[in-house]
């Protein structure tokens, strides 16, 4: 059975979010470096103590910036490696990327409360969307044939 274009679309936005994700992840890396580098995590516990937040070091915050991009970078690995087992018709990968989308789906609807209702909407629309295409009846048979066929 051929794979269906729903199912190619998924795997398409998957390969595309994770590119995001490693040039976010990059992009956090890097600004925790220049970060240190530029003495910043001095004005950051300056702005922390003025804020009357004494107990955390502003190399705390740069730390967790430079966290933030490795646990975006592992992220972006698991959705390419995700993306390559959907691709091939993996019942589990499929179930691993609506949990991610429910995640996201999740976010989105977290920045209703903070006043982003277009991103809200974008975010819940789009994530509706891979939702769909993981799901619908085609892309179903044909993880279906896949899943059989690889387990026999």
């Amino acid at each position: 059975m051929k794979r269906p274009i729903s199912l190619t679309i998924a795997v398409v936005l998957q390969w595309i979010a994770a590119i995001v994700s490693i040039v976010s992840a990059l992009d956090l890396i890097g600004a925790a470096f220049e970060m240190r580098q530029e003495g910043v995590a001095l004005q950051i516990e300056g702005a922390l103590v003025n804020q009357g937040i004494v107990d955390v070091p502003g190399s705390a915050v740069v730390t967790g910036v430079f966290l933030a991009g490795v646990l975006l970078l592992a992220i972006a690995f698991i959705r390419v490696m995700v993306a390559v087992y959907l691709a091939r018709g993996r019942n589990w990968a499929r179930i691993v990327v609506a949990l991610i989308v429910v995640v996201n789906m999740a976010g989105g609807l977290a920045s209703l409360f903070e006043g982003y209702w277009i991103r809200a909407l974008v975010v819940v629309a789009l994530e509706a969307v891979v939702l769909w295409l993981l799901f619908n009846a085609r892309s179903s048979a044909y993880i279906a044939s896949r899943s059989a066929s690889a387990s026999a």
